[in-house]
């Protein structure tokens, strides 16, 4: 089955974690009603005409229906790299994960994007910003935006400039920003997007230290086409900086010398932000940040990559807090689970605050952060951020219907489910425990598995063009087979490659500041 082809769901007497209009949490027992797309009732007792069309009714009684979570920041595309950069850092990660990326035939392309989105699907991740890496040639995002749609997704796809390797050794590696048909692409596709109402179009570059007569008119176009929003990874710390005490502008910092700043524009990372001075005469990050929401840009923080990395997330701290929200980034580094992401973020803030105080010999009572606050900005803050508020979120009538559904009776969530169902989710879950997954009114997991799907029709070109024929059903074995085979062609045509001559040439590239390495 394909998803639920049922125009109308009822969800009998689940724990719905609803957030009032003060965006605190209320659980609330209550059945839901999904007509199409759209979450249309919210009651206690809802009661259909039997002469109405066919409803599927799920028997939710004694399990947590949560908002659809929202990844902010992730690169769907790396499902063959899964496991190997456990014990990498930003620099051995560039060649032989995000460099790598350069081999990538469209077939390789859809099967990683694929698996990405339905590993999100069945972790409870209803929506994603995808910040897209690999679009080589013009039929590089249809193929992506393809997969995408085939998942049944809610995405943000973050078109870029093709990022080549024109050479390994030497390794040397040029974004193409020059050539007609990037932008006329990204332009045509735009025209027809969103894609069926779920896949948004949006734009990611990390080119922000050029000149303005070159900045300006790339971001005006790329705005006119229209993009959903603009999305920049935001790397800092003492191997980004120019030396002791002498820290590179920020990507904020730099956007606002350019007149580009604004609240289209979501920061991936942004950590170690920037005092004022780092650019003469320039606002502090937290200035930048702390304008009214309206006219702000965003921030995502990615908890696992970047604990890894030694970048210190910043969404819980109070100048940022307004404006963050949470993402994956790449499940090639570790699990795709939101709640982890979460639960992660939580406890380094709690830890940080903890040291904090001990280095002025005091301590707290309270730990100074509670899980509502991570489990915010995994869900409605992370609409927010990327101006889906008013569709996804929350559990709210008139809202798209993109939920999860937890059982409450495994080991795992027995107890914790009753105790308290917010930590229940963020503390004590995990994807095993998610029975149901729903998004955009359709069930995409079903008794703890995802549900078969059926390949989408290629967007803006032939389906001769396509890797797999419109139409075509796949289960998760099927897509999980050609995942493996793509790895193991990958991994062959990285064989021989010099990384660490590659990873020197990479340091030159992006101008890390290699004096302050030290092994």
């Amino acid at each position: 089955m394909a998803g639920n082809p049922i125009s109308r769901t009822l969800l009998k007497g689940g724990l719905l974690l609803t957030h009032g209009e003060d965006n605190h949490v209320h659980p609330v027992v209550s059945d839901l009603l999904i007509e199409d797309s759209i979450i249309t009732q919210i009651s206690p007792q809802i009661e259909l005409n039997s002469t109405e069309p066919t409803t599927r009714t799920i028997d939710c009684t004694g399990k947590i229906i949560s908002p659809g979570f929202i990844s902010t920041h992730h690169h769907l595309y790396q499902t063959q790299f899964k496991g190997k950069h456990a014990n990498h850092t930003l620099l051995k990660y560039f060649p032989g994960g995000h460099y790598a990326s350069s081999l990538f035939t469209l077939s390789d392309l859809f099967w990683g994007e694929l698996g990405g989105a339905l590993e999100a699907l069945d972790a409870g991740t209803t929506t994603v910003v995808d910040h897209s890496n690999v679009n080589h040639t013009p039929d590089y995002p249809r193929t992506a935006i393809q997969a995408l749609l085939t998942s049944g997704l809610r995405t943000v796809y973050c078109y870029t400039f093709p990022r080549r390797v024109s050479s390994w050794a030497p390794f040397a590696a040029a974004d193409d920003m020059s050539s007609p048909w990037v932008l006329d692409t990204f332009a045509s596709l735009a025209e027809s997007a969103p894609f069926d109402g779920r896949v948004h179009l949006g734009f990611g570059t990390d080119n922000v230290f050029l000149p303005a007569e070159v900045m300006k008119p790339m971001f005006a176009r790329i705005r006119a086409a229209p993009a959903r929003l603009i999305t920049l990874h935001g790397a800092a710390g003492p191997a980004h900086s120019m030396g002791p005490g002498k820290p590179a502008p920020s990507i904020a910092q730099m956007l606002e010398l350019h007149g580009l700043l604004g609240p289209d524009i979501l920061v991936s990372h942004a950590n170690y932000p920037r005092a004022e001075g780092a650019v003469p005469g320039m606002e502090a990050d937290a200035k930048l940040f702390g304008r009214p929401h309206e006219v702000a840009p965003k921030i995502s923080s990615t908890p696992n990559t970047e604990l890894q990395m030694g970048w210190p997330p910043v969404a819980l701290m109070p100048e940022y807090r307004a404006v963050s929200s949470l993402g994956v980034d790449c499940h090639s580094w570790g699990s795709g689970y939101m709640p982890l992401q979460m639960n992660l973020l939580l406890q380094h803030a709690r830890n940080e605050r903890a040291v904090g105080l001990a280095r002025e010999d005091k301590w707290s009572r309270n730990v100074g952060y509670d899980v509502e606050d991570v489990f915010n900005l995994g869900t409605i803050d992370g609409a927010r951020a990327i101006g889906l508020e008013g569709e996804v979120g929350q559990i709210k009538v008139g809202l798209k219907a993109d939920l999860v559904v937890f059982d409450t009776d495994t080991p795992t969530m027995l107890a914790a489910a009753v105790e308290d169902p917010v930590a229940a989710v963020v503390l004590h879950s995990s994807p095993r425990d998610i029975s149901f997954v729903i998004a955009d009114g359709v069930v995409r997991k079903e008794g703890g598995k995802l549900v078969d799907v059926e390949v989408a029709p290629a967007v803006g070109s032939g389906e001769a063009e396509s890797v797999v024929a419109a139409g075509t059903k796949l289960s998760w074995g099927d897509i999980g087979r050609e995942i493996l085979r793509s790895r193991e062609s990958l991994k062959k045509k990285l064989e021989g490659i010099d990384m660490v001559a590659a990873e020197d040439a990479v340091m030159a590239q992006i101008h890390m500041n290699k004096v302050a390495l030290i092994d």
